[in-house]
């Protein structure tokens, strides 16, 4: 059953956020309205520590919890249409997945669109990747990496990616409502948008610019089209009420076609990225069944999985 914290967020969004396709929002437009979201999620927890890093050039945040072991490392990739940052949002889901999980997260600010179109963004994420494999007593085995929305569709890429390089695989990831498939005109989003509380299928041009004239069949765009085989244990996740609803299973279709283990699932009545909400029960028990997933996948598992 659907809880009435999810109904009347559903209710807030198609209120607060659905008109804004419809008004022809540019990109800085809504930057100031995801910003203006913000008054929405309280700071971290007491106790928790944000730390500016450099990632080789990336900038990043470290967040922690109180006590999380060091050596247990969470990479996350924000989602906002590869052009927009909601930084209270996903401090404050940072903070909740590193106590969970008991480890340190490493939030990626990688480079945003307009301003830096594809493939500054997946360079930077594997970048980041990259760095934090350098890091003493940094092991691929107890690093997990995930991401909402856009930031899954990077977490998706960033593994082809890594690959491609011949680093080492982290132990598991774990997307939010990724788009795995970036060719929108081989997608059925018309009868999905009436679903969609969020989004319409004008947002999608909020992805143009990152886009630029780039082939879109290009596995580091849509990661669906790349190589699949030898990717870690995946976790794929979307709600039943938005229009990325079918890429997990879309993905996880051809995963496990590779040989990949995968978990799919879609969350009766949520919106894109439900998870992000805290004070849902919805979100709180994906939050969890995800924590118990990638520790579940880590040498030393933490959780007693």
């Amino acid at each position: 059953m659907v809880s009435l914290r999810a109904k009347l967020l559903c209710t807030f969004l198609t209120i607060y956020f659905k008109p804004v396709w419809r008004t022809g929002f540019g990109v800085e437009d809504t930057r100031k309205k995801a910003l203006g979201f913000e008054a929405f999620f309280p700071k971290p927890p007491k106790g928790t520590t944000v730390c500016e890093e450099d990632a080789d050039g990336v900038p990043c945040e470290w967040i922690s919890a109180a006590g999380v072991d060091s050596d247990r490392v969470l990479l996350y990739l924000h989602g906002g249409g590869f052009s927009v940052r909601i930084p209270a949002l996903h401090r404050r889901l940072a903070a909740d997945l590193s106590s969970r999980l008991n480890a340190k997260v490493l939030l990626v600010d990688y480079r945003l669109a307009p301003e830096y179109p594809f493939p500054a963004g997946p360079d930077d994420c594997l970048t980041s990747y990259r760095w934090l494999l350098k890091q003493p007593g940094i092991d691929p085995g107890r690093v997990v990496i995930a991401g909402d929305s856009a930031g899954g569709n990077l977490t998706l890429v960033t593994l082809l990616l890594i690959k491609q390089a011949q680093l080492p695989q982290p132990a598991a990831a774990w997307t939010m409502s990724p788009g795995v498939d970036c060719d929108w005109s081989a997608e059925a989003f018309q009868a999905l948008q009436k679903l969609d509380p969020m989004t319409s299928t004008q947002a999608l041009e909020l992805m143009t610019p990152y886009f630029g004239d780039a082939d879109r069949r290009d596995f580091r765009i849509s990661p669906v089209n790349g190589d699949l085989a030898g990717l870690p244990p995946l976790l794929l996740e979307a709600g039943e009420r938005e229009m990325f609803r079918d890429h997990p299973k879309q993905f996880a279709e051809r995963a496990r076609a590779a040989g990949v283990e995968v978990v799919d699932r879609v969350w009766p009545g949520m919106p894109h990225v439900f998870q992000a909400y805290g004070f849902l029960p919805e979100a709180k028990a994906a939050r969890q069944q995800a924590c118990i997933f990638l520790d579940g996948h880590m040498s030393e598992p933490a959780l007693g999985t």
